[in-house]
């Protein structure tokens, strides 16, 4: 991975392993991975990681704040990565 150009490729590969480990899922992987495409932003990865969230919601039954906060992630990286 050249980190020339993304400087943050490195850390952001890193979080990606760390947001594998979680449990699949579940809302915490939602939030995770919507965190990650902002942080991504501007870089082929964000939208893979974008779409990899929102499928993950949409196999979630909301309900919980867990689910609030997660859903207001994605929103917000919806919003933000899409103009």
């Amino acid at each position: 991975m050249d980190t020339r150009y993304d400087p943050g490729a490195s850390v952001r590969a890193t979080a990606v392993s760390a947001a594998e480990q979680l449990k699949a899922g579940t809302w915490e992987s939602v939030e995770a991975l919507a965190v990650l495409a902002l942080a991504a932003k501007d870089t082929p990865d964000a939208a893979a990681l974008l779409a990899r969230a929102a499928s993950t919601a949409d196999g979630l039954r909301p309900g919980s704040w867990e689910s609030v906060r997660a859903l207001a992630w994605l929103a917000r990286a919806q919003t933000e990565l899409r103009g």
